[in-house]
């Protein structure tokens, strides 16, 4: 019973973290309502409850190139969300995405 007890905290753990601590930021003439090419994703690695980052660099311009308009947004993943909560918060990953305007 206790082991049952266990999963289902686990499950319903694991299903409130989806989706959850993400945030765009728009750079140039980006808006929410613009039509977007995802252009690149990378994993950002944290320490201590996302206190303490891994690598330090996080340069837009590589990813994006010279464009003057983007949108970035870091968000838990499920698989960053389940490490996080095996290792307690020590190791705390993110993963950003990093989008371009359409252009036709």
């Amino acid at each position: 019973m206790k082991m049952t007890g266990f999963l289902v905290i686990a499950i319903v753990s694991l299903l409130l973290m989806t989706s959850c601590y993400t945030s765009r930021v728009n750079v140039g003439n980006a808006t929410a309502e613009t039509s977007r090419i995802k252009v690149s994703e990378t994993k950002n690695k944290f320490l201590f409850w996302g206190l303490l980052p891994l690598d330090n660099e996080q340069n837009a311009k590589a990813y994006v190139g010279d464009k003057k308009d983007y949108i970035t947004e870091t968000s838990w993943s499920v698989s960053d969300g389940l490490l996080n909560y095996i290792t307690l918060g020590i190791y705390s990953p993110t993963t950003t995405t990093y989008y371009v305007p359409y252009e036709e």
